[in-house]
């Protein structure tokens, strides 16, 4: 029986001494984690604008009439002007009764009587891809009843390669970071364990007013900015 417990003891000291080897094996090395930032500035070649046409009208299918002969003459102007169909996507198309509009009779306060208003509104995603026709291009939309804009924004055309760049960058400046880090402890910096890129995209940067492009409205295009993130571990060698 003496014999059999000592043998037990034996062997789980055995399996126990091997689990602790191997945890020991499996031990991290001591780690430096940074986060890397990259960032790429260039001028835009493509615009995105949102306009579009709204009309009042006593009757719903007026306001829509009056919004769809001013949509289609914004339409043929678009396509005289070189702008592709797969550039230009209608983004909204509302109708609706306003019953805000009611003025106050000016003795008692109370709302005057008046019919219901209804207000129809169509709207346009364009891309624009000569930045020098932008202002002239807008001037005469709105000549063609465009009233509504409400949005322009610039971008790039092909990120791709920006983007790529952004992450060499990101990489290079959490490779210094860490480099740093290491020479300010006192220890040897090690091989990358672990790259985690996010990429944030393109991000407008207005730098300052460009010319009045073609005689048209004065529109600042400054800068598009694309930039990237990494989060990279390095080892510390032992």
């Amino acid at each position: 029986m003496r014999n059999m417990m000592m043998a037990s003891a034996l062997a789980l000291a055995a399996m126990t001494g091997g689990a602790l080897a191997q945890d020991a094996g499996n031990m991290m090395p001591p780690q430096i984690e940074v986060q890397g930032q990259g960032e790429v500035a260039v001028a835009p070649d493509m615009a995105v604008i949102s306009l579009g046409v709204m009309h009042r009208a006593p009757q719903a299918q007026d306001a829509v009439k009056a919004v769809n002969e001013n949509m289609d003459a914004i339409l043929q102007r678009l396509t005289e002007q070189g702008i592709e169909s797969s550039d230009v996507q209608t983004s909204q198309l509302t109708v609706y009764a306003d019953q805000n509009m009611q003025p106050r009779d000016m003795n008692n306060g109370e709302a005057a009587d008046k019919p219901v208003e209804f207000v129809a509104t169509s709207m346009l995603n364009v891309r624009v891809r000569d930045l020098d026709a932008l202002g002239g291009l807008i001037d005469l939309v709105l000549q063609d009843g465009a009233n509504q804009m409400s949005g322009l924004r610039f971008d790039v055309q092909s990120p791709e390669p920006l983007e790529a760049q952004a992450r060499e960058r990101a990489v290079q400046d959490a490779m210094e970071q860490a480099a740093q880090l290491a020479a300010a402890a006192g220890v040897e910096l090690g091989p990358v364990r672990r790259i985690t890129a996010y990429n944030n995209g393109g991000r407008p940067k207005m730098m300052e007013m460009s010319r009045s492009m073609d005689g048209g409205a004065p529109v600042a295009s400054g800068e598009v900015t694309v930039d990237a993130q990494v989060s990279v571990i390095f080892d510390i060698a032992q």
